[in-house]
């Protein structure tokens, strides 16, 4: 490896005398955002931060090879996806109402046009956290993470790009496509909540 320097002050690095300082600047560059999608899928800073520190030790241990990839980000990316992926699934079953209805809370500024028709007609907002959590984490891949980055956690266009290893045109075109899948998602609710308010005006 080269340009080596001190491992001091890197959370979860294998022992070792030295990293790479092109290791340490993709550290420095990307460990909060990816701090901020593991916590935004766990719910729990400590779970997610232990999963960060494993993603970036195997980032380490393998450096050269990860440096031979065409997209580092992308392929660091990836592996974070994998990994907290595989921790999500394992905690699905215990994921708290609670949990849900603060993740969909903070969604409901990005998405409010989509749920306006639903707010009219006085649904709680607990209701409303449910369903937009649920069509939400339905999503897959990248256009969940671009929701999760840029809407949720307000991330500039260009910087969700930077971390997920892809291009701003992409970012945009994940969600538009991410928007146009929750809006089929959440169309049968509007339109059960509007049919059942127009039978109530008929009575």
């Amino acid at each position: 490896m080269n340009d080596a320097t001190s491992t001091d002050g890197f959370s979860g690095i294998p022992e070792a005398s030295t990293l790479p300082i092109a290791f340490q600047a993709f550290h420095t560059l990307h460990a909060a955002e990816y701090l901020i999608y593991a916590t935004s899928l766990l719910y729990e800073d400590d779970t997610a931060q232990d999963l960060v520190d494993e993603v970036f030790a195997q980032l380490a241990d393998h450096w050269d090879h990860v440096m031979t990839q065409a997209n580092p980000a992308a392929y660091a990316w990836a592996l974070l996806r994998r990994v907290v992926e595989a921790e999500s699934k394992r905690r699905k079953e215990h994921l708290a109402l609670i949990q849900k209805h603060a993740f969909s809370y903070a969604l409901r500024r990005e998405f409010e046009p989509i749920l306006r028709e639903i707010d009219t007609h006085a649904v709680t907002d607990l209701e409303i956290g449910i369903t937009v959590a649920a069509a939400v984490l339905e999503l897959s891949g990248a256009k969940l993470d671009v929701i999760l980055l840029h809407c949720l956690n307000d991330l500039g266009m260009d910087k969700t790009a930077a971390v997920m290893g892809i291009e701003p045109a992409t970012v945009r075109s994940l969600l538009c496509q991410a928007r146009a899948k929750l809006e089929v998602r959440l169309a049968p609710r509007r339109l059960l909540r509007l049919s059942s308010t127009a039978r109530a005006d008929e009575e």
